[in-house]
């Protein structure tokens, strides 16, 4: 059974990072930027991106964060709404 996420697939990050590995995402255009922590051999992530499309021709990375909404839409593109949990009320 091939595992895959279906067009239109709808999250924030951090429940598309609950439910699939990073490795998995890379393959449909999610990034994870990390650095190693000195003295260890752990990495630590320094930012998240996604391949987004802006208008008819023009591709690119956004950075994304936890309560960003996400949506799939085919083609390792996705589609971004940023989170309003900054915004004033």
């Amino acid at each position: 059974m091939k595992i895959n996420i279906p067009v239109c697939t709808r999250g924030t990050l951090k429940e598309f990072k609950e439910s699939y590995q990073p490795e998995f995402l890379s393959k449909y255009g999610y990034e994870r930027y990390t650095r190693p922590v000195p003295f260890s051999a752990i990495e630590r992530t320094v930012c998240e991106a996604v391949n987004v499309k802006y208008g008819e021709m023009i591709q690119g990375k956004l950075i994304v964060y936890d309560n960003d909404i996400l949506t799939y839409l085919g083609h390792k593109l996705w589609a971004v709404k940023k989170g309003e949990e900054f915004k004033d009320e």
